[in-house]
């Protein structure tokens, strides 16, 4: 979209924009209203607050707001989901910048814009064998290396390593990477794309922050490799406009190769050419979803298609497509450098290699840490973690749509994505969410339904009206004016899991069910047993 559409609402330039692109204004319109940072409502406020789970539960959310409306105005502060900063909360945006922990007390300074000195999340690998937070790809000379080499390596060959690895991808859907990229690669085609989805927004992970912004060249490699093994030329990065420092670490990452000739026409004299740009998204969660998220590259409205077609025959411009998270093509690099028998003897055959896992604020140690498949979550949480500052519950794993598991529960499981998804619960990004002991569940289950209420793409109705059903009757629940029958709240949950199109309204279920079923006694008081 031009910079005028985006920072205008004027019916003037939504026609200049249609025109340009042989669209309806309608079309426009549609694909404009859709995202939050490009609605006029949110284009009038100067600071958002983060409204993740992260920090909900660790109740920073309701002061920090107050001190920014004293100091720009009760209309000026909005709201923005989840900055990635679950590990020390705190965290608001303000003027194209992220901001957290301590922070808030020097807002005279930010405002003034001045420059301030800011924590950095914590890392460490505990791995057998680091693939993602090694330095083995750390500079430019490092990445022509590599990329000389493999650009000689038969295609075939690359491919048969990521299989023999057993990576499956890191975002929760859990396909094996090595098929993908086979099967786009035997599709017909005269383009293909690549694209890396970077805009997993889950509350409580910030794994996708430390790989974009510590480890780009990781990333970017896997891209162009897999680029060389489709028989691609392209590739788009989509990144959350809500990481504006991981935009800025690719981008000056992407200028670097561009430089260096290891992107653009004929690379290292090669007959292989690839090209990289960014897509920036508008604050759309919806846009995790690979359909949603081409979508939304294409211009449209970010809503869920129907699947078959997969993007690998029909992606991107209809055209053949890869789409595959932060994660999985930093671990597709870190196999190629180190072998796909050190990745594969890692865990087991599901669930093998090396994961990151992000900790929140709660815990003693919080911060990224790479891990080893098949280790326990009592020695994750209680060693690695360092233990917890205060009484904990619960935690939410995965993101908003990340089972509730109970401390009980989880000490029993291990870093494994078959077993969490055995015991109703699911891994998925690995993303760490405490919920502290005195915290009402009423109040988280009302959070996850006002979640999926504004972020479901509204293209199924059981997405569109169950979240809302589900957030009216806990609004009701909140004001005391009514309780809920139980019967009606599972007929709900279980016509949202069965109907919807997407994971988003089709997954929301599971946590809730998660904490009907471990905190029913918390609930009690809220909830008819009898309808």
């Amino acid at each position: 979209m031009s910079e005028r559409s985006l920072n205008s609402n004027d019916d003037q330039g939504m026609k200049e924009l249609a025109d340009k692109y042989k669209m309806g204004i309608s079309t426009v319109h549609g694909a404009e209203s859709f995202y939050e940072f490009l609605r006029p409502s949110h284009r009038k406020k100067k600071a958002f607050v983060c409204n993740g789970s992260a920090c909900m539960c660790a109740g920073t959310q309701i002061p920090l707001k107050e001190k920014l409306q004293e100091k720009l105005g009760k209309d000026k502060v909005g709201e923005m989901f989840c900055l990635g900063h679950c590990y020390e909360n705190h965290a608001f945006h303000y003027d194209g910048e992220n901001y957290a922990g301590e922070d808030i007390k020097k807002i005279d300074q930010i405002i003034n814009r001045e420059e301030i000195k800011q924590e950095k999340f914590f890392s460490k690998s505990y791995a057998t064998t680091s693939f993602l937070m090694d330095d083995k790809l750390s500079n430019v000379d490092q990445f022509k290396e590599l990329l000389n080499k493999f650009l000689k390596t038969d295609k075939k060959k690359i491919i048969k390593s990521l299989l023999d690895s057993n990576l499956t991808g890191r975002g929760g859907a859990g396909f094996p990477t090595g098929m993908k990229w086979d099967f786009c690669s035997k599709t017909n085609s005269e383009k293909k794309y690549v694209v890396c989805n970077a805009d997993e927004g889950d509350s409580g992970a910030f794994s996708d922050r430390y790989l974009l912004e510590d480890q780009p060249l990781k990333v970017l490699f896997g891209m162009v490799i897999c680029g060389y093994v489709i028989g691609g030329n392209e590739g788009v990065l989509y990144i959350r406009g809500e990481y504006p420092k991981s935009i800025e670490a690719i981008n000056g990452s992407i200028n670097l190769l561009k430089s260096e000739k290891l992107l653009g026409e004929k690379i290292l004299g090669t007959d292989f050419s690839f090209d990289l740009n960014i897509c920036i998204g508008q604050g759309a969660y919806i846009c995790g979803e690979e359909t949603a998220l081409i979508a939304s590259i294409e211009g449209r409205r970010a809503e869920v298609d129907v699947r078959p077609p997969f993007p690998v025959t029909e992606g991107l411009y209809k055209k053949p497509t890869v789409v595959n998270n932060v994660e999985s093509l930093a671990a597709a690099t870190g196999i190629l450098i180190n072998g796909a028998e050190k990745f594969s003897a890692i865990g087991n055959k599901k669930s093998a290699g090396t994961k990151l896992v992000c900790l929140d604020s709660f815990f003693n140690k919080p911060g990224v840490y790479e891990i080893d498949m098949g280790t326990s979550m009592k020695k994750i949480f209680n060693e690695i973690g360092g233990g917890y500052k205060e009484p904990i519950k619960a935690f939410q794993i995965g993101g908003p749509l990340g089972g509730v598991v109970p401390l009980a529960e989880v000490e029993k499981l291990n870093l494994d994505f078959q077993e969490f998804t055995a015991g109703g619960f699911m891994l998925g990004h690995a993303s760490v969410v405490s919920i502290p002991k005195n915290f009402n569940m009423i109040d988280y289950i009302h959070h996850l339904f006002e979640f999926s209420a504004e972020e479901s793409c509204g293209k199924c109705f059981p997405g569109r009206l169950g979240s809302y059903r589900g957030k009216e009757m806990f609004d009701q629940v909140k004001n005391k004016t009514a309780k809920i029958p139980l019967k009606l709240l599972n007929e709900l949950l279980i016509t949202m899991q069965k109907g919807c199109l997407c994971a988003l309204c089709g997954a929301i279920p599971t946590p809730i069910m998660n904490i009907l079923k471990y905190f029913g006694d918390e609930l009690k008081n809220d909830i008819l047993i009898d309808n």
